[in-house]
């Protein structure tokens, strides 16, 4: 009897020391996990003894990832970097922990040039997000992106050989709030950006000045959107073109400005929403709608010059933007785009990341309308009134996703004119 017992006292002894290991090991487990959750920081001044704090930084993107692996934020502080920037699928983050590449200071930290792409990640590196940095010269794209789950937000990619942003083939990538302009070297081949995949978001971008398209979304893009985006003045000519699957995309094109020869083109649309956009066509047709495209719903969109597809509740005449041609898109108050969209169809929120009112009828295309825009004392600190940079100087020209203080007696919008309502929601 008693060996017996203390067989059984042994064996529950055995079975608490192995629970307390457990659970020791699931406390390490934890710490571990909090610990992923960190910052480390580089600089052109590094060294690689440093311990990649901000007050000591690391050398380089690349050797802060091998330090501490993906899932973790590298802020890059301002500088010069030369390029490329290559994130190895290793270092791929997760849904709940993504590895976030980001500039200190927006356009602050600028990388410089490439062989190939200036920036980019390895096939299937899911889960990457690129902030805020100034990409040039690269000897084919500035930003490349190749995982699932991918952004690219808030950077100024301009002057390389090839396209501005590209994501290939991919699910729930996110392009936003980027100024693209003058990329591409071939009028047919290069292009601001060229992506294509399932649930990507394009919004809130101002593409301008590349060599073929706009928004080159291409070969087969379904049930994604298109929203808030200004696109114009390519070389070629060509605004927004959306290439479905066999069968259709179901793709929302929603609230941009497009000012180009050919503003907006789909081919094998079906089920596919057009609306409230401004889409002026400065030597052709608004809409080029390839063989094969049915079943898209257009309405509610201001139209030049006017289009039999513009919709029953669509509209043509002069939008009057601020200051078209020195590249000032705002609405002006006397503008006819103002009150005329649908709130069934707009975006939730506005260029500037606002959330819409719900209780009136959205404005067309990609800017609000706002009273503070339409001063000059705006712009009196840009380059003779010009929305761009010269010469790589920075300070004449706000950030165009930062909205002005608004005066004190022109906080409000005029008032909206009498018109039938649309039922309110959100695609």
């Amino acid at each position: 009897m008693f060996p017996r017992r203390r067989s059984t006292l042994r064996t529950k002894a055995a079975l608490l020391e192995c629970t307390l290991c457990l659970a020791l090991l699931a406390n390490v487990g934890l710490l571990c996990i909090a610990a992923n959750a960190e910052t480390y920081y580089v600089a052109t001044d590094a060294k690689a003894d440093f311990s990649g704090s901000k007050e000591k930084p690391w050398p380089s993107v690349e050797y802060a990832l091998s330090k501490v692996g993906g899932g973790h934020t590298i802020v890059v502080k301002p500088g010069l970097y030369r390029g490329p920037m290559q994130i190895a699928k290793q270092f791929a983050g997760t849904k709940q922990r993504p590895t976030v590449i980001q500039s200190d200071v927006k356009w602050q930290a600028v990388f410089i040039g490439a062989e190939y792409h200036v920036i980019s990640n390895a096939g299937d590196c899911d889960w990457v997000v690129i902030d805020g940095f100034e990409v040039m010269g690269g000897r084919y794209d500035g930003i490349k992106m190749n995982g699932d789950y991918n952004v690219v937000r808030n950077c100024w990619v301009h002057n390389n050989k090839a396209m501005g942003i590209a994501m290939h083939n991919r699910k729930g990538g996110l392009i936003e709030n980027n100024l693209i302009e003058f990329n591409g070297d071939h009028i047919q081949f290069d292009h601001g950006v060229y992506a294509d995949g399932e649930e990507l978001t394009v919004r809130g971008n101002i593409v301008r000045h590349n060599a073929s398209y706009g928004l080159h979304l291409y070969p087969s893009i379904k049930n994604s959107r298109i929203v808030n985006n200004l696109v114009y003045g390519q070389v070629r000519r060509r605004g927004i073109i959306v290439a479905c699957p066999q069968g259709g995309g179901k793709n929302v094109i929603v609230n941009n400005t497009v000012v180009e020869d050919q503003p907006l083109t789909i081919w094998n649309g079906n089920g596919e929403v057009v609306a409230n956009n401004i889409l002026i066509a400065e030597g052709g047709e608004a809409f080029s709608f390839g063989e094969g495209t049915q079943n898209v719903l257009v309405d509610y969109n201001l139209c030049v010059s006017k289009s039999a597809r513009q919709g029953p509740h669509g509209l043509t005449g002069d939008p009057l933007f601020v200051d078209q041609a020195r590249g000032v898109f705002w609405l002006r108050q006397d503008s006819p785009a103002i009150g005329k969209g649908s709130s069934q169809y707009a975006p939730t929120t506005d260029f500037w990341g606002r959330p819409r009112p719900q209780d009136k009828a959205p404005d067309l295309g990609a800017f609000t309308f706002e009273p503070v825009l339409t001063g000059e004392q705006v712009r009196a600190a840009w380059d003779h009134g010009w929305a761009y940079h010269r010469h790589g100087n920075k300070v004449g020209l706000p950030d165009p996703w930062v909205l002005p203080a608004a005066e004190p007696d022109s906080s409000r919008r005029r008032p909206e004119p009498e018109r039938d309502r649309e039922p309110q929601g959100d695609l």
